[in-house]
């Protein structure tokens, strides 16, 4: 096993400025719909991971991080957290984690018409 340590003095904590929860892939006008109310909400976002599985995103800091970036409660902080980057390829210094990105409904809407995807509802 390589001996990898994060570059967390150099990044900064990207991974601690958002929670992203994984959702099932949206498979009809009803789910579609779903991920545009996320989207039209501030500081939401949704995206495909390399893995194809899709997630929520809340765009938060960490309440722990301080003002360079660290941790302030690192010794006892969360399990999620001590597992997040130990693989250099799970480490967003290195490469973005996402496959596709979205920011706003717009973006959601093209990725959608670029697959021929039906998502408006009729009138």
């Amino acid at each position: 096993m390589d001996n990898f340590s994060p570059p967390c003095d150099e990044c900064g904590g990207k991974c601690c400025d958002y929670v992203a929860i994984e959702m099932p892939q949206p498979k009809n006008k009803a789910d579609y719909d779903h991920m545009r109310w996320y989207l039209v909400h501030e500081n939401v976002h949704v995206f495909i991971d390399h893995e194809k599985k899709w997630y929520v995103q809340f765009i938060t800091s960490c309440s722990e991080k301080n003002e360079i970036g660290r941790c302030n409660i690192y010794p006892e902080r969360p399990k999620i957290c001590s597992g997040h980057g130990n693989i250099k390829g799970e480490c967003e210094y290195y490469a973005s984690p996402y496959r596709e990105y979205f920011t706003s409904t717009s973006d959601f809407e093209n990725y959608l018409k670029k697959r021929n995807i039906v998502w408006k509802y009729k009138k």
